[in-house]
Parts: structure tokens; C-alpha cells; sequence
């Protein structure tokens, strides 16, 4: 009886199999435990006293199966077992049992631990990222390596981990070698594959402008191949000229100002698309330079604070940056359905829009009353998010620098 509970978003994947995220309910027929007779009751009695236990006997019960040679149907069936004593953990404030737990699981049953990898690794990574564990991160990142198709999912919320607390290396690394193994894949939706295009080359773009040799021709050089590599250019010339490439890099680098005003992001003028990009890229230098925010953060909150106001149906007055406590909440909820892998960026979205708002205010984009509105429904919807980190602190570590 596996309960793969909570575990599987939106596949990126199409073509391929699924796993079920429950195999089988109470009454259907499980698989072999394995023992030596071979009874095929054994799985059943196995999980019958599984069942019967408490969270510390459960436990116990793990570990001494860890340490016996059972056959392979059996751990097929495992699975479940583990991920519910470790969420049990979790909530009970002993987040550190669980990782034990994994870890012990991957010492003792190395190929088992790498059948479901990306189920261990999801909980490693959130536990870890906030220690700065980076021979951790390596790790899990070479599991990736090893079949990506596979992990493609977590790949993508193991990116989200590692901006959320400003891991640039590993983001850098990770994006880089995924985009490059997956480009070409007919098992990965496109849309899945852009997602891994856009990470890498803004991680491209961060390494060029906080080179100590920008601007050096041997620095242009290097950024230029780099670019090419992550297949920037489709049919037209590659080049470092190109309008849009040296916007955002100067922007970045504050070496353009604009004189903004509200008027530049009405629907209703020629440029507000552009208009848009270019404030909200000031905005990830505003992160950096006046929050201290580490640059591949501060592209998380532009893919936050793009995707709420890209899909809001109504904009007051025709105002792109529109507002409104039912959108945002909406907003909210597609991070934490059931099934969802991305509860943390949600965590991480009303902050994200705590910060922009503030920031469209420093600018005399909005005036202070339109401030005070979004700061109240920014607090009210806060309420609930504050409920959810106090009972999953340990993976909202990334929260507590923010504030």
C-alpha cells in the first residue's frame, strides 16, 4: 500500500508513465513482503503491523526493515511507509528524525533510496538548503544528472530552493546541465524546457555583471559563448548588440535611469510591454543593491511578481501593476493545492509583493493610499501563510532573513 501523498505537481513530462501516487487502498492485494519462504501474506502482515503503531514504533519498525535483505516487490511497496513517518515526524516538530531516517535508508539501501531519489531529495533539500550544506546540494545535483527526464519536476523546484535562499553556484549548475541534457528531449514539454533556458541564462547574465572584468573584451568574449551555448540566438546574427540583451544587463547594472510614470504601464500605450520588463528587471537590482538580496532571488521574485499580474483578468483604469485581495488570493492558492511541489514559492510570493509594492511606491508609481490598501490585503492574507510556517518551519527557513 503506497501513499505517494502530496508529492506529484503539474508533470512536465508527457509520453511517459506515471507512477500512481497511491497504488493500492486498504483492501487491495499487496505485493510479497519477501521473505525467505516467499509467503505471499508476509507484505500484509508487515503492513498490518505497521498500521498499528505509533509514530516512534513505526520508526523502529523501518529501521530494523532497512536492515534486513528483502525482495525487490517489497520495496517497491515501501515507499508509502517512509514518506508517512517522515511527514509524521515533520509535524510533530522532529523534522531532524526524518532526515536521519532518509539518510539512514540511503546508506543502508543505496538503490532503494535512488528508485524514489527525488522524493528523499525534495525533503534533503529544503532541510539542507538553509544550512548552506553545499556538498549536500552537489550531491543531489549529480542524482539529477544521472537521469533528469526522470526528476525533471524536482529539478524545477530544486531551482526554486536554491534562489529561494540565494544559492547562485548551484542554480547556476543545475540549470546549466539540465537544459543541456533535456533540450532535446520528446518527453519534456516545451514550455518545462524554456523554464530551464530562462534560469540558466539569467545565471549567465549575473556571472557577466558581476565579473571584475565587465565590460573587457576578453569578458564580452566569454559571456557571448556562454550565451550561444544556451542557444540565445535562433536565426538571427549572435551578438552582444542585440537591444533587449543590453537593457536588461544595463539595467542590472544601474547603468541606465528612467524617469518612470504611472502613464508607462497602461495597457493602452505602445511600449508598456516593454515598459513592464524593464521596471520589473529594476526591480531585481532594487532587491540586490538595496536589500542585499542575492541576484538569482531576486529573478525568483520577477517570475512571482510576472506571473500574478500576467494572468489577472481586470486591471483598474487599464494599469498593468493592478491589485486586488481576489486575484491575489487566487494567486495564492495555485501554490498550494493539494498535489503541489511549490508551497515554498508561495510562501515566498506575498513577500515578493510586500517588496514590489513598496518599490512601486519608492518609484511615485503608486500614491500612498493605493499602498495602505495593498499592505491590508498583503496582512490579511498573511494570517493563514503565518498558521502554515508555524507548522512547517523547517521549510520556510528562507522567511526569517526576509524580514
Amino acid at each position: 500500500m503506497s501513499k505517494r501523498k502530496g508529492k506529484k505537481g503539474k508533470k512536465k513530462i508527457k509520453g511517459k508513465r506515471e507512477e500512481p501516487i497511491e497504488k493500492a487502498e486498504e483492501n487491495e492485494v499487496r505485493e510479497e513482503y519477501g521473505t525467505t519462504t516467499g509467503m505471499p501474506e508476509g507484505i500484509d502482515v508487515w503492513w498490518d503491523d505497521f498500521e498499528k503503531l505509533e509514530v516512534d514504533g513505526k520508526l523502529d519498525l523501518l529501521y530494523n526493515t532497512f536492515a534486513r535483505e528483502e525482495e525487490e516487490e517489497f520495496w517497491e511497496d515501501l515507499f508509502g511507509a517512509v514518506d508517512e513517518v517522515f511527514n509524521d515526524l515533520a509535524t510533530k516538530k522532529r523534522v531532524e528524525e526524518g532526515i536521519k531516517l532518509l539518510e539512514t535508508l540511503k546508506e543502508q539501501r543505496p538503490v532503494q533510496y535512488m528508485a524514489d531519489y527525488m522524493y528523499y531529495d525534495y525533503y534533503r533539500l529544503h532541510y539542507y538548503a538553509p544550512q548552506g550544506e553545499k556538498e549536500r546540494m552537489n550531491e543531489i545535483i549529480k542524482h539529477f544528472e544521472g537521469d533528469p527526464e526522470k526528476g525533471v519536476d524536482y529539478i524545477a523546484v530544486a531551482l526554486d530552493i536554491f534562489r529561494l535562499y540565494g544559492m547562485a553556484e548551484e542554480t547556476s549548475e543545475l540549470s546549466r546541465k539540465a537544459y543541456k541534457k533535456l533540450k532535446n528531449s520528446e518527453e519534456i514539454m516545451s514550455w518545462g524546457i524554456d523554464e530551464l533556458n530562462q534560469r540558466a541564462i539569467f545565471c549567465a547574465i549575473r556571472e557577466y555583471i558581476t565579473s571584475l572584468n565587465y565590460g573587457a573584451e576578453e569578458a564580452e568574449r566569454a559571456f557571448l559563448t556562454d550565451l550561444k551555448g544556451l542557444d540565445v540566438w535562433d536565426e538571427e546574427p549572435a551578438t552582444l548588440d542585440n537591444e533587449r540583451l543590453q537593457n536588461t544587463v544595463k539595467t542590472l547594472r544601474g547603468e541606465i535611469k528612467r524617469d518612470w510614470k504611472r502613464e508607462d504601464f497602461l495597457i493602452s500605450n505602445a511600449n508598456y510591454v516593454d515598459n513592464v520588463y524593464l521596471f520589473v528587471t529594476e526591480f531585481i537590482r532594487y532587491l540586490h543593491i538595496e536589500k542585499s538580496f542575492e541576484w538569482v532571488t531576486g529573478d525568483l521574485f520577477f517570475e512571482l511578481i510576472m506571473k500574478y499580474f500576467g494572468e489577472i483578468e481586470e486591471r483598474k483604469g487599464g494599469f498593468f501593476f493592478s491589485y486586488s485581495e481576489e486575484s491575489l488570493n487566487a494567486y495564492l492558492g495555485s501554490y498550494f493545492d493539494f498535489l503541489s511541489l511549490n508551497d515554498a514559492k508561495g510562501m515566498a510570493g506575498l513577500k515578493a509583493h510586500e517588496f514590489f509594492s513598496s518599490f512601486m511606491h519608492q518609484k511615485g508609481i503608486i500614491r500612498d493610499k493605493e499602498l495602505r490598501k495593498i499592505e491590508r490585503v498583503i496582512e490579511e492574507l498573511n494570517v493563514p501563510l503565518r498558521k502554515l510556517y508555524e507548522r512547517n518551519t523547517w521549510k520556510y527557513r528562507f522567511l526569517e532573513a526576509w524580514r
